[in-house]
């Protein structure tokens, strides 16, 4: 084939420039779209046609998923499930390169989903055990910012209109930065060990099931239909504790924030200029410095399990782990250490709930690091879990380890979208089972802030580029 007639090919594959079907509904929200689509005049087979032909180049250029499914009805409300999920079917490959397990049955959360009518996309890419590295999967909102992980193509997909839903997990942030670097919607559920059946924990008493979507909105949507998370325990819709009205909620700031970036400074007080305009009450809160200091608790008990999830893996499952990802462990902890942790843990979530108790606070706001995201450059070939030794040591700390030593629900959503530096994300936590009320507030705030559009020609802008 000549190089005219490869170019000529080339040019008849892909999809045309401009489509009958909008880019804002493509990139667009769950909620209201049979509205929108009946409103611009478009039947179902044009939405299923454009649509198809999106997700394919979507993928194409961002490298979000590890497995599509082609057969999938992509008119329908869709989930992508992170690689370390087990989902019948398809491959769980925990994010190495050679490992591939194929599951007889779906993991519980991911069967619950599937009742709940979401048709599965495929599986996303995950980092190595959750502790490599993001690899070559692009940011559509950014592509010169690191997507984060361990959950990257989770937050991928979501933004780039790949699927509608993705469900993840979050150790100490590994659902929420991906979430904010991407600028979608990331929810961190209440800690229950029951619920990971069918996914790899790498932290026992921290890891957590994670949802992702576009809007908080879309969230709220789906958390209210049914039970997402909870194989008999108190979250899920009409589980749990029922959202209250978002004006008599009481947010906190946390104050021990304030040394963060400028843009972030400015992107908290933007989303509590939005709090006010809810009406919601708003107050500071400073956590004392035992409690702060817990942050390092929280990384180090995560790199003590961390170690012994991968001498598992090497020896049970014969897999050699990568460099990048073998660079995160830490010496071998004296004995006794991860009991020391596990009881400083179970101190740390007394104490903060009795400060929520005593300050009458229902929720936390702060940012969910000090720095915005990070360049890919900046991410490239480093391990995932900080080391006291590393330069950047405690810009790394990050504030997302709160909720995930506490156990408690956060949500995070982009507050405000800076033209170099990304999106400039909020965190919100909650006390434990209060989805419905961190999802109701999210959704409220979501729409005062409006950072939707922008980041929406942003992926489109991306996309394009890429074709």
């Amino acid at each position: 084939m000549t190089t005219a007639a490869a170019l000529g090919y080339l040019k008849h594959a892909l999809p045309p420039e401009e489509g009958p079907v909008p880019v804002d509904l493509l990139l667009g929200p769950v909620e209201g779209r049979a509205r929108a689509l009946d409103a611009a005049g478009l039947d179902r087979a044009a939405w299923r046609a454009a649509r198809r032909r999106w997700v394919a180049e979507a993928d194409r250029i961002t490298r979000a998923m590890t497995w599509l499914d082609a057969a999938v009805d992509p008119a329908a409300v869709t989930l992508g499930v992170k690689d370390t999920l087990d989902v019948a079917g398809m491959p769980t490959s925990l994010g190495h390169a050679t490992h591939r397990h194929h599951p007889g049955a779906d993991a519980p959360a991911v069967a619950r989903l599937r009742r709940l009518g979401l048709a599965l996309t495929g599986k996303a890419y995950a980092t190595e055990l959750n502790i490599g590295a993001p690899g070559d999967v692009l940011n559509p909102a950014f592509p010169e910012l690191s997507p984060g992980g361990s959950s990257t193509g989770s937050a991928v997909s979501v933004a780039a209109g790949i699927c509608d839903y993705a469900l993840a997990t979050d150790v100490l942030g590994s659902a929420r930065w991906p979430a904010a670097n991407c600028g979608v919607a990331g929810l961190r559920t209440t800690w229950d060990p029951g619920r990971l059946v069918g996914a790899l924990p790498v932290s026992p008493t921290q890891d957590a099931l994670g949802l992702m979507a576009r809007t908080a909105g879309d969230l709220r949507r789906l958390w209210r239909r049914g039970p997402v998370s909870a194989p008999g325990g108190a979250t899920g819709g009409g589980t749990g504790r029922v959202g209250r009205r978002v004006a008599s909620l009481r947010v906190a700031t946390v104050t021990n924030t304030r040394g963060c970036a400028p843009v972030l400074e400015r992107a908290r007080e933007r989303a509590e200029a939005a709090l006010g305009e809810l009406g919601v009450t708003r107050t500071e809160t400073e956590l004392p410095a035992e409690l702060w200091r817990a942050r390092a608790d929280a990384w180090e008990l995560c790199a003590v399990d961390v170690a012994d999830v991968v001498r598992e893996v090497e020896s049970r499952l014969g897999l050699c782990v990568s460099p990048v990802a073998r660079a995160s462990l830490g010496p071998e902890p004296a004995p006794g250490r991860r009991d020391e942790l596990v009881s400083r843990q179970k101190g740390f979530r007394r104490a903060l709930l009795a400060l929520l108790d005593r300050e009458g606070v229902d929720i936390l706001l702060m940012p969910v690091s000090s720095t915005p995201p990070k360049r890919v450059v900046e991410r490239a070939g480093k391990p995932t879990l900080p080391k006291p030794k590393d330069t950047d040591y405690a810009d790394r700390l990050g504030y997302t380890p709160i909720a995930s030593f506490a156990g408690l629900p956060a949500l995070v959503l982009p507050a405000a979208v800076h033209p170099e530096q990304g999106p400039l994300a909020v965190q919100l936590v909650g006390r434990p089972h209060t989805e419905a009320e961190l999802l109701d507030l999210g959704a409220a705030l979501e729409k005062v802030l409006d950072t939707r559009p922008e980041l929406t020609e942003r992926v489109a802008r991306t996309l394009r580029a890429g074709r």
